[in-house]
């Protein structure tokens, strides 16, 4: 039930956006996404863009240190709760913005298949879209979200309709048959915008954190770590990832 809860209320806080002064696009997947792209002249292919976007070759860039920002992906359990496909944009389309530095959000809704095994890792790394967009860039800051949009790309079109039908395809070309459904919603709007849904939110990000510290838990547990302090500020930091290594070669040769 605790999914329903949170999609309800996402779903309230669209519906009162659209309601007020926020402007609201609601769009759909491409249905052929090859289609799509070829008629695009942006490259979208897996792994096949890793170039750094200089601060030269800029010409907007979502979030960042001194803005508002966010990048959740999280998959639910219950079934029947996403539109496959469906975006929702709060807020305006690049063409409308003028400013060279934005407030961002972004949440990936994913319903994996009863049959998925997958490490959520690796659904929630969104490394992989930006080496695999032309003129995309995701610069690493912890609990933020920053990247930047080439000048190049945006003089060819790019817009956060195509950013969104390069998530899906990619996400689809990824994980190949483990989504059931997907759904993307972005914001683009001001910062109150963006405060007030991670507060609508908040379920989603306390159920990722708890998700992280059980894991963090099993894995101190499994090495006999005794500390109380989290990993990423552990000075055995290196001690404990030379250790890791070799538990999973041990795993390995034990299969």
């Amino acid at each position: 039930m605790l999914d329903k809860k949170i999609i309800h209320n996402i779903r309230n806080f669209i519906a009162i956006q659209n309601r007020g002064n926020t402007k609201v696009h609601f769009y759909q997947e491409a249905e052929n996404a090859i289609k799509y792209f070829q008629n695009t002249t942006i490259g979208v292919e897996l792994y096949a863009y890793k170039d750094v976007i200089l601060q030269e070759e800029t010409g907007l860039e979502l979030g960042g240190m001194n803005k508002s920002s966010f990048l959740l992906i999280y998959p639910l359990r219950e079934n029947n709760l996403l539109t496959d496909g469906r975006i929702t944009l709060i807020g305006p389309e690049i063409q409308n913005i003028n400013d060279s530095n934005i407030h961002f959000g972004i949440l990936l809704l994913l319903r994996l298949k009863q049959t998925a095994n997958q490490n959520f890792r690796d659904l929630s790394s969104f490394t992989f879209i930006s080496n695999s967009i032309e003129g995309f860039s995701i610069r690493s800051i912890p609990r933020k979200f920053w990247s930047r949009i080439s000048k190049s790309v945006l003089n060819k079109g790019f817009s956060f309709l195509f950013l969104a039908n390069s998530i899906f395809y990619l996400y689809r070309m990824k994980f190949n048959n483990l989504i059931e459904a997907m759904e993307l919603i972005f914001i683009s709007s001001d910062s109150d915008c963006i405060d007030e849904f991670l507060s609508i939110s908040s379920d989603i990000t306390h159920n990722l954190n708890e998700k992280w510290l059980e894991k963090l838990d099993k894995w101190k547990k499994r090495i006999d770590c005794e500390y109380d302090w989290g990993c990423e500020i552990c000075p055995y930091q290196l001690e404990c990832y030379e250790i890791k290594k070799v538990l999973i070669e041990r795993n390995k040769r034990e299969e």
